[in-house]
């Protein structure tokens, strides 16, 4: 099924590449990552609140978009959603931050959750090298925890797969302690 036939993602697709053309925020970003994350879900099956949601996942991070113009464009539980997928900038300490991140995301819900292994199953399909360990690691963890609390699921294999490209590197290198930015 392509996206624009799921309700409500055509006008979140127009919101979402005016927000990356016009707003962006982080500049290496655009809108394709987020197209594969919204593309895995609507694979999956998953309800058009949830597609929508993978859609617009990394445009708080990512663009001057702010939550409100979520919830105005979107509604609360869109803006809910995506909202529980966004990293806390404050925290400047990368393990400090991803931890935070995951925690945030556990305890919002199955639909983020959900969100959240599309999109690290989507940023490991495009990559062409290995990411760093602290990445993996993240990756990982993100995986365990979702599992735990809500099972696994074709999403959570598929990012299994995904991180199977890259089996653990436990050397015993300086560099697994440190936490770069």
């Amino acid at each position: 099924m392509e996206l624009t036939e799921i309700p409500g993602t055509e006008r979140a697709l127009e919101f979402a590449a005016k927000a990356y053309r016009t707003r962006l925020e982080r500049k290496d970003r655009t809108i394709e990552h987020p197209l594969a994350v919204a593309r895995l879900l609507a694979d999956d099956h998953q309800p058009p609140a949830t597609v929508l949601a993978g859609l617009l996942h990394d445009v708080l991070e990512d663009t001057a978009v702010t939550n409100r113009e979520l919830d105005d464009a979107f509604g609360e539980e869109t803006a809910r959603v995506v909202g529980a997928l966004t990293q806390d900038p404050s925290i400047k300490k990368y393990r400090v931050r991803k931890a935070a991140l995951r925690q945030q995301i556990l305890a919002a819900g199955p639909t983020p959750a959900t969100v959240s292994l599309a999109d690290k199953a989507a940023k490991l399909r495009s990559l062409r090298s290995r990411p760093e360990r602290r990445k993996l690691d993240h990756y990982r963890k993100t995986l365990s925890g979702i599992e735990r609390s809500y099972g696994s699921s074709h999403l959570s294999e598929l990012l299994r797969q995904e991180l199977g490209r890259w089996p653990s590197d436990h050397s015993g290198s300086a560099r697994k302690h440190r936490d770069l930015p």
